[in-house]
């Protein structure tokens, strides 16, 4: 399952010749279409279409043991069910561990209209209800428990920054956040794509493939490789941030998501390049988000919500464990990482996770049972004399927590919620002041603006009694590339030492078509000589159109100032508009026509 690239370079024009990207574009596409059969004969079974979800079918004592893939992190899905949990809908999510999976998600959609049929809700919000789940309805249309196999999207994205980009968001910053890892640079940009998904029975199979044309991305200057080893303080380590030359435009092929599993009693075991995001924050949680290409991992989670004994039911909990690879790290190369998530929800008001995870292993460091051993039960650095390289440093341990709260007496108009993370603590609640927070706060309904939330979101990567600088959070004396998978942060793209704060607005007109804008500004702290801004204002529009298409359009003005970088404020207008069709009639529709 490795990536397969096919870069070229440009021609004298400066783009790629027409006929290498058509040719690209059919053998992506022909993958597709010789995968078609197979996805077919999977789900070929004798099927009954559900076409309203309904309560009893749905009990998890009933489909507990059917396989169900994820929804993607990018899908119009999550805030709009996000949203009608915050009106007081649902009182069972946990958002704490996504992506969440089509059946959990028809969980959390029948629980919300069965609150809004019996009234449970009274006031403005049942309105805002109404808008809200006709779409998710018809997205949720099919029985979970129903084998199926579909063609779930195809799209295609055509984007462009004008001006000077940031492609560096474990140094100095990124003019584009949370785009799966995508080739960041100055220039145009294209992706054409698909996604295919089937279940039958307890297994399931899901596949997410693009080919990404990207423009040329600057290399290292012997200034900026200088540069950049005093900031990772990796003089020492030989070869460290050496001069590399600049990639030319080029096209290659990704897979985005790859992954196949089994579920069981409300759980799933599944293997593959899956998306990992641990934290209730839309900016990107601190340890796992969907800045950087996912990884390829072996996992092991709760889908829905358990009831903890004893307690009737009010309180659940949901557990997340993983073991996986990171790539294009090079000091030490192929390094591996392990992680665990443990969350419990209070009745319908509050809600904690707990973390922690792990890099360990890579070149120089013994692949065996016993490191693994020491990096699950050490809770100190155990090496000889901490310099890199040490074989028996027992790895790079991190924590994280999170919250998020419902306000008794005001659920329906404000929730409060945060993450956090610590470097070599056991949690940041043993030492709150030492670790790094990410608090926010979601007005689901503004007063006197129908339609409408307000979302206030900071994170931070510098302790709140001091600013360390640059080899406090994020980076190691072993593991120099720190928490990035391919050159990207894993978490939150706010950077190594620096604080972010985010407003943004958004007008729902419906659950698949909103209209949204906002202001970001990331502040760096005494890493960067000379410090660094980063203010930015966006906008971002999503249309339904039909049951079969959907629109979506992103548009951002950027002024950065960073004196290591160029001495005057820079300036970038950037880009992209998507098309995506989302065919409704699956093969599992045409089984059932046929039988």
């Amino acid at each position: 399952m490795e990536d397969v690239s096919l870069n070229k370079t440009r021609n004298g024009t400066g783009f790629l010749p027409q006929k290498a990207v058509i040719r690209r574009a059919v053998g992506l596409f022909s993958l597709g279409l010789i995968m078609a059969p197979a996805v077919c004969a999977f789900g070929q079974q004798d099927s009954k279409i559900a076409t309203t979800p309904s309560s009893s079918d749905e009990d998890s004592s009933k489909t507990d043991h059917f396989g169900s893939v994820n929804v993607p992190m990018d899908s119009w899905v999550y805030p709009a069910l996000e949203r009608l949990a915050n009106l007081g809908f649902i009182g069972s999510q946990s958002v704490s561990i996504r992506p969440w999976t089509r059946k959990e998600c028809l969980r959390q959609l029948i629980e919300a209209r069965d609150n809004y049929l019996k009234g449970e809700v009274a006031g403005h919000a049942d309105g805002e209800a109404e808008r809200l789940l006709s779409d998710l309805l018809r997205e949720f249309n099919i029985s979970s428990g129903s084998p199926e196999a579909a063609v779930e999207s195809i799209y295609f994205r055509e984007g462009t920054i004008a001006g000077p980009a940031l492609t560096d968001g474990y140094h100095f910053g990124q003019t584009w956040w949370n785009d799966y890892g995508r080739p960041l640079g100055r220039g145009n940009s294209a992706i054409l794509g698909y996604s295919v998904r089937a279940n039958r029975g307890r297994f399931f199979f899901y596949d997410r493939q693009e080919l990404q044309q990207y423009p040329t991305i600057q290399g290292t200057t012997p200034q900026l490789s200088s540069l950049i080893t005093y900031l990772d303080e990796s003089s020492s380590v030989p070869g460290y941030a050496p001069i590399t030359p600049n990639t030319t435009a080029g096209v290659r092929q990704r897979p985005i998501e790859l992954y196949a599993g089994v579920a069981f009693a409300g759980n799933q075991l599944s293997f593959g390049k899956q998306v990992i995001y641990w934290g209730p924050t839309t900016m990107g949680p601190l340890s796992f988000s969907i800045n950087a290409e996912p990884t390829y991992n072996l996992r092991l989670l709760s889908t829905r919500p358990h009831p903890v004994p004893f307690t009737e039911g009010h309180v659940t909990y949901r557990f997340d464990l993983n073991f996986g690879k990171l790539s294009g790290h090079h000091f030490p190369a192929r390094p591996y990482y392990n992680g665990q998530k443990a969350e419990f929800t209070f009745f319908d008001t509050l809600e904690l996770g707990f973390t922690r995870w792990s890099i360990l292993w890579g070149v120089g460091h013994p692949m065996t049972i016993g490191s693994l051993w020491r990096n699950l039960t050490s809770h100190a650095s155990t090496g000889t004399n901490f310099a890199y390289g040490d074989r028996s440093d027992p790895g790079d341990r991190k924590a994280g927590f999170d919250f998020r709260l419902h306000v008794p007496g005001l659920r329906k108009y404000v929730t409060l919620y945060s993450d956090s993370y610590a470097d070599d603590d056991v949690s940041p609640l043993n030492a709150p002041r030492r670790a790094v927070w990410a608090p926010g706060v979601y007005f689901p309904r503004l007063p006197l603006i129908p339609h409408t939330d307000l979302r206030v979101e900071m994170a931070s990567s510098e302790e709140l009694s001091q600013d360390e600088g640059r080899v406090r959070n994020f980076l190691n004396n072993q593991y120099r590339d720190g928490n990035t998978n391919k050159g990207f942060m894993l978490g939150n793209a706010v950077g190594r030492d620096a604080r972010a704060i985010e407003g943004r607005v958004t007008y729902w007109k419906s659950a698949n078509t909103t209209f949204g804008g906002g202001f970001r500004q990331t502040k760096g702290g005494n890493m960067l000589p000379g410090g660094s801004t980063i203010s930015d204002v966006f906008g971002n529009v999503t249309a339904g159109i039909g049951k079969e298409w959907s629109v979506k359009a992103f548009v951002q003005y950027e002024r950065w100032l960073l004196p290591v970088l160029q001495p005057t404020p820079q300036h970038n207008g950037s880009g992209w508009i998507q098309v995506m069709w989302t065919p409704q009639n699956s093969v599992l529709r045409r089984i059932g026509k046929e039988k």
